[in-house]
């Protein structure tokens, strides 16, 4: 049996996600995160590439640290990032008035053997971006990036509804 299989298969029996499998080296599941009120996709990727020595435990003992995080301790989290953006951002004009931490939706988490990573959906004020944390051993956030949303789809932008029916008529002719 590979690591990863095997992996996968202590993941199951744990409990701590729901219908695991294994794709592309790592093992994704379901989980729910009672601190944040949240369901999300967790991806365990033991880095076997990197690290060919499988330590299980460890990563268990990971995935269940971050889903049995305290409330107190995700809000940290959640004001840490709301913090570092809006220190970024400085004194632009802001047009959405929803604070931000009340518009950070986490929707998944990423368990490295050295790290764990959060994405972030934040739809009101980032609606075209992910937000991505690192967390350090003590949940303290390492980095906060946000991500462009690739979905692979080109956006096109017209001034007008008479722009928009010229360029559809133009690509019905090509």
């Amino acid at each position: 049996m590979q690591p990863i299989d095997q992996l996968r298969d202590e993941l199951a029996r744990s409990g701590l996600l729901s219908a695991p499998c294994t794709t592309d080296g790592i093992v994704i599941g379901a989980a729910r995160l009672p601190a944040a009120g949240a369901d999300v996709m967790v991806n365990v990727d033991p880095e076997l590439e990197e690290q060919p020595e499988l330590d299980a435990g460890a990563l268990l003992a990971a995935v269940r640290r971050i889903l049995t995080i305290t409330t107190a301790q995700w809000r940290q989290i959640v004001d840490t990032i709301a913090e570092d953006i809006e220190e970024a951002v400085g004194g632009e004009e802001v047009i959405e008035t929803t604070d931000l931490r009340d518009d950070l939706a986490v929707r998944s988490v990423v368990v490295l053997p050295d790290a764990v990573l959060l994405s972030f959906a934040a739809p009101k004020q980032f609606p075209d971006s992910w937000i991505r944390a690192q967390l350090g051993d003590d949940f303290e956030v390492v980095e906060v990036i946000v991500d462009e949303k690739d979905d692979g789809i080109e956006t096109v932008q017209f001034e007008s509804a008479d722009d928009l029916l010229d360029h559809l008529s133009s690509s019905d002719e090509s």
